[in-house]
């Protein structure tokens, strides 16, 4: 078992791409610690796959530094951290909200940014870690009505190639994903007339995480672009 006894925080645990991502690391034998503020859905995937879950709001920095604390109380050390919880506001930029354009900032970009900042304390005494963003398409364009979730994203690409000069020499390994559309709830609330089916599946960046996360010392893969293999369909197709 590729993951055995490392110690992995999976933010947005509870659904989608993190739940996917919190099962494929157990299974690698990680013990998994799910993260969200849907206490429910995250007790219910932690109990699934013999780890743990700890209520966190992203964008509130005491919710981190419990998640953080309670994590290393458990099992001692803190190995891989996958920031993964997100939010998205769907409006042209002269309609958006400023209340909304925060929120998405300060979960996608600050929640990042708080996770990181907590979490590398605990894996620089280790000497060693793995972070992994995840990000998106929307990190390297600018898709329209997008305009806080293409930034936050930008922003998160901005951020991983920082921790990656800071911290890589040091021990500490930092990643990031860039998916194109993926099935999510996010995605079928944007895209509703989309066939989920061609669409790339939450397990198939749950492996890239596992790759990441398991990647020999020798070569580090800094950015990890996962495209979809087939045409997107319509149902009304």
């Amino acid at each position: 078992m590729e993951l055995k006894d490392r110690v992995a925080i999976v933010t947005g645990a509870g659904r989608g791409l993190g739940k996917a991502i919190a099962e494929a690391y157990a299974a690698a034998g990680a013990r998994v610690v799910c993260a969200a503020r849907s206490t429910g859905e995250i007790e219910q995937v932690a109990n699934a796959i013999g780890g743990m879950a700890v209520a966190c709001d992203v964008s509130r920095q005491e919710d981190i530094v419990n998640l953080m604390q309670k994590t290393i109380a458990a099992w001692g050390r803190i190995d891989i951290l996958v920031n993964n919880a997100g939010a998205v506001a769907r409006l042209p930029t002269h309609e958006l909200p400023v209340e909304e354009w925060d929120h998405v900032i300060n979960v996608n970009l600050r929640g990042v940014f708080l996770c990181c900042k907590f979490a590398i304390p605990a894996m620089l005494e280790q000497g060693e870690g793995c972070i992994i963003n995840i990000s998106s398409g929307a990190g390297v364009v600018g898709p329209p009505n997008r305009s806080a979730y293409a930034a936050s994203k930008h922003g998160v690409m901005g951020l991983t190639k920082t921790l990656h000069a800071e911290y890589l020499h040091r021990g500490i390994r930092t990643h990031v994903i860039l998916p194109d559309a993926t099935v999510s709830r996010m995605r079928t609330e944007g895209f509703p007339e989309e066939d989920p089916e061609s669409l790339i599946q939450a397990e198939d960046i749950a492996d890239a995480a596992v790759f990441l996360a398991t990647q020999r010392k020798t070569a580090h893969t800094l950015e990890l672009r996962v495209s979809q293999g087939l045409a997107t369909r319509y149902r009304n197709q």
